[in-house]
């Protein structure tokens, strides 16, 4: 099996491979940098995000000496913001320890932030050739259905353990078209749903076709529910500019700037402006309420724009954002959407968004402009 398989899996990665840029540009850097943008982000997403990221930061040096602020402005809306803070600490460790050239060796590039066993392994096999297989989802589920494994996929060993069953299948002369290979086939035919077995070049080997159960294939655990967020978030604009405040580390959407938000409801606002340190006037406004899901958390987010007096005191960690800032600040997608209720304009772009505040804001005492550039 292992050499026919290898055979008819490779002539269809030859024949139908798709035209990925991180695969026509070489390298382990590029292989890093598309591997950590892909976890949990579909392909689409990644690609436009990937073209700016490396024309920016185009090896690991240049990378390295970047302040962390402007890698997560590259980064903003692409979401999971933890591999964006990890691949930076990773060009920093790498030109400390490696000279700036990925190791090629797993075990040194698993030491590595934020390098877990499947991305050290994709690292040796496509910009190393080293002989080894890096089991992702899709080759998760393409290895379930071929070895007919009935145990969920996403239990504790279980890929460990599909990894190293298929490891016989990798030809040692081409492991990282192997890979790929299997990613293709993953998305383009084996697919979670309806898969295209008569489509599949490996369908003869297939245990779970010769079963008739593909469709039942792969298992998985029943997820936990997420828990169910409320946010009272306050809009304070002065000026024709908004106030943004950066999300401490070890928060949700840690280095983001957001509007100032606290768990809880409408009554929680006036705590939240008495701890910007501010005053509230009148009553708060409520414009309106997003919903926005992550990994564990369902958010609702309601929005309130309130009127304050008082001068915040300079600080890197907040500051009123005018349309002109927002290119260089990371923004989530979350942050967006509720400032997209002030009647603002969002543009498309992930890279540069830009909001403007179309509300006249009210007339306040005037406050000195804090300064949105992160130190």
């Amino acid at each position: 099996m292992p050499k026919a398989f290898a055979r008819a899996l490779l002539a269809f990665f030859d024949a139908h491979q798709r035209d990925l840029p991180w695969r026509r540009r070489k390298g382990a850097y590029y292989t890093l940098v598309s591997e950590l943008m892909l976890q949990q982000t579909v392909v689409a997403t990644v690609i436009p995000y990937f073209h700016r990221f490396v024309a920016r930061f185009p090896d690991l040096r240049t990378l390295a000496a970047a302040d962390e602020a402007d890698v997560l402005a590259l980064w903003s809306g692409l979401g999971y913001y933890s591999r964006a803070r990890n691949l930076h600490r990773t060009a920093r460790a790498v030109v400390e320890r490696h000279g700036g050239e990925l190791p090629a060796d797993e075990a040194a590039l698993r030491a590595l932030p934020g390098v877990g066993p499947y991305t050290a392994a994709a690292i040796a096999a496509i910009a190393y050739g080293i002989h080894t297989f890096p089991l992702d989802g899709n080759g998760a589920r393409v290895f379930a259905r071929i070895f007919a494994e009935r145990g969920a996929i996403d239990r504790t060993g279980l890929k460990e353990a599909l990894a190293a069953a298929a490891l016989p299948l990798v030809p040692k002369d081409r492991p990282g078209d192997f890979a790929q290979a299997v990613m293709d086939l993953g998305a383009t035919v084996c697919r979670p749903a309806a898969p295209d077995c008569g489509g599949c070049p490996v369908a003869p080997h297939c245990q779970a076709r010769r079963l008739g159960i593909e469709a039942e294939l792969p298992v998985r655990l029943v997820k936990a529910k997420r828990r169910l967020v409320e946010l009272a978030c306050v809009a304070i604009e002065r000026e024709g500019r908004v106030l943004l405040r950066r999300r401490a580390p070890g928060e949700l959407l840690a280095g983001t700037f957001t509007l100032p938000a606290v768990e809880g409801d409408g009554t929680a606002v006036r705590g939240l402006v008495t701890g910007l340190g501010l005053r509230l006037v009148g009553e708060p406004e409520r414009i309106g309420a997003i919903r926005h899901v992550f990994t564990h958390r369902d958010v609702t987010a309601t929005v309130y724009r309130v009127a304050t007096r008082g001068e915040l005191p300079p600080s890197a960690e907040q500051g009123w954002i005018g349309e002109a800032d927002l290119g260089s600040l990371a923004i989530s997608s979350f942050a967006r959407k509720t400032l997209a209720l002030l009647n603002t304009t969002v543009a498309t772009s992930a890279a540069a968004p830009s909001v403007r505040v179309a509300s006249k804001p009210r007339r306040q005492r005037s406050a000195r402009m804090v300064s949105p550039v992160i130190t």
